[in-house]
């Protein structure tokens, strides 16, 4: 009995020397794959634990953009290193007590939607993602938001340009997913099948695919005006850009070590 106790005690101590960082990600394709090619080199690069957490639409662009892969780098599994989902963290997102206790260094939101910013600057918290930011300033945690509309840019999935298309039928038969078929003689990727692995696009005899492109959006006022609250929130700071994730991770590694 002893002997566990000791076991128990010693785990603790050890958890609280790890660095732990949390990671948020909300359904936008903007900056996602850029965030995950950050992370991945922090994971590299950083004896930390990256715990990440998946809003129901991240789940989506996630497989969307072909990142599932990566993922499991970034957070393969273990104490500190879960996948939390809408599903796993339960109604009452049972993970979030770890932010109130501080055993987090930082949180980054990144990307985050314009529902997600606006539901952070009124105070909602009705998802994994917006519970845990509410619960990280409640515990004194940094957080760290990269909302997608800093930039006027976007990633954009797979897609078939119809009007390049000559109807071959290969990317059909070629897709392991089973994710295109047939709309009006002409073949369409349906998103909510595809895993982003390029397949189709590697094949295509006349370039008629493509897969995440990049393609210039108007930002809604609203969005504008929803960003600028959000830097005045305690608490938060806004960053505009995935590599500031790096900069940040390393000075907390650094600090660590002094």
């Amino acid at each position: 009995m002893l002997c566990n106790i000791i076991e128990i005690l010693y785990i603790e101590e050890m958890n609280r020397e790890n660095i732990n960082i949390a990671w948020g990600i909300t359904g936008s394709g903007t900056f996602l794959r850029e965030t995950f090619e950050v992370f991945k080199r922090i994971k590299r690069d950083f004896n930390v634990r990256i715990t990440t957490f998946l809003s129901k639409a991240a789940e989506e662009v996630v497989r969307i953009y072909g990142l599932k892969d990566a993922l499991d780098v970034v957070s393969p599994g273990g104490y500190y290193q879960e996948v939390i989902t809408e599903v796993n963290a339960g109604v009452s997102c049972v993970y979030s007590g770890r932010f109130t206790l501080g055993r987090y260094k930082a949180l980054f939101i990144a990307p985050a939607t314009s529902n997600t910013v606006a539901k952070i600057i009124c105070g909602i918290s009705d998802t994994v993602v917006t519970t845990i930011v509410s619960q990280a300033i409640k515990g004194a945690v940094p957080v760290y938001i990269l909302p997608s509309d800093v930039s006027e840019e976007t990633t954009i999935p797979c897609y078939i340009d119809r009007r390049s298309c000559i109807g071959c039928m290969e990317c059909i038969d070629v897709c392991p997913y089973k994710a295109i078929s047939l709309v009006e003689s002409l073949p369409r990727i349906n998103l909510l099948k595809c895993y982003g692995c390029r397949v189709c696009e590697e094949i295509c005899p006349v370039n008629a695919i493509s897969c995440f492109e990049k393609a210039k959006i108007k930002i809604r006022d609203v969005d504008r005006e929803n960003i600028n609250k959000l830097k005045t929130l305690d608490g938060i700071t806004v960053i505009e850009k995935p590599s500031s994730i790096l900069k940040i991770v390393g000075n907390i590694v650094l600090n660590r070590s002094l």
